[in-house]
């Protein structure tokens, strides 16, 4: 079974990495978060964004409910 970690920081998308250089064998997605205080406007939104997937982030959202099981199966 896959492992999602999902989480707000880099920090966060980091730790998805080194679980996946720990046990290659695994599947390992990170889910990156906007956290609310970086919502206040587009620009930092989407540079927040770029932040979590140059960490390694597959998949992010602004809301963690935008987090389905339809996302999940598409991935």
């Amino acid at each position: 079974l896959p492992v999602i970690y999902v989480g707000d920081t880099v920090a966060d998308m980091y730790t998805v990495n080194q679980a996946r250089s720990l046990q290659p064998e695994g599947t390992w997605i990170g889910v990156g978060v906007l956290p609310p205080h970086v919502q206040e406007t587009s620009e930092r939104s989407e540079a927040y964004r770029q932040s979590l997937q140059q960490a390694g982030a597959s998949l992010v959202f602004s809301n963690v409910e935008q987090l389905t099981p339809e996302e999940i199966l598409s991935f």
